[in-house]
């Protein structure tokens, strides 16, 4: 009588080991698209919220607009915004973008610029831009006002 060897054979891990590996395949570079994606979220929100504190430094300040993000300006690092007390430019709350300020006249444009190893491979939204007109952009590096949001990163 001959024993019933239990188990799997060679061929059938194999097998399976396989189709894992096609499996992580697709999972494993939409996972990181779908990151990269959902940290945009931090670049929007940091945009919004330094353009409210404008605005109220505008409404409290005699109609002008302060060219600091950190102290003296905005304090957008006591808001929990930004990291670091910058002066034009200062890192968003988790460091993926690095978020700009530039006053001409008497309008603004901010600026979400990727900063983070991870953000940077979201090569059609790099950067974000809100103006004071309430103008939104984003795309690649060098994207403007002008050239608007045509990769819908907004």
């Amino acid at each position: 009588m001959m024993k019933k060897n239990l188990g799997f054979t060679l061929v059938e891990l194999m097998i399976v080991v396989g189709v894992m590996g096609i499996l992580a395949a697709i999972a494993i570079p939409q996972y990181d698209s779908y990151l990269r994606k959902s940290k945009r979220a931090e670049a929007k929100t940091a945009l919004n919220a330094l353009a409210q504190l404008q605005e109220s430094f505008y409404a409290n300040n005699g109609n002008r607009y302060t060219t600091k993000l950190g102290t003296g300006g905005l304090n957008c690092h006591k808001k929990g915004i930004c990291k670091n007390d910058g002066g034009t430019s200062a890192s968003s709350s988790d460091g993926n973008y690095t978020l700009g300020l530039a006053v001409e006249g008497n309008s603004f444009t901010l600026t979400a610029t990727a900063a983070s190893s991870s953000q940077v491979k979201d090569a059609s939204c790099l950067v974000f831009i809100l103006d004071s007109r309430a103008r939104k952009a984003a795309g690649a590096s060098g994207a403007t006002i002008a050239s608007g949001d045509p990769n819908g990163c907004w």
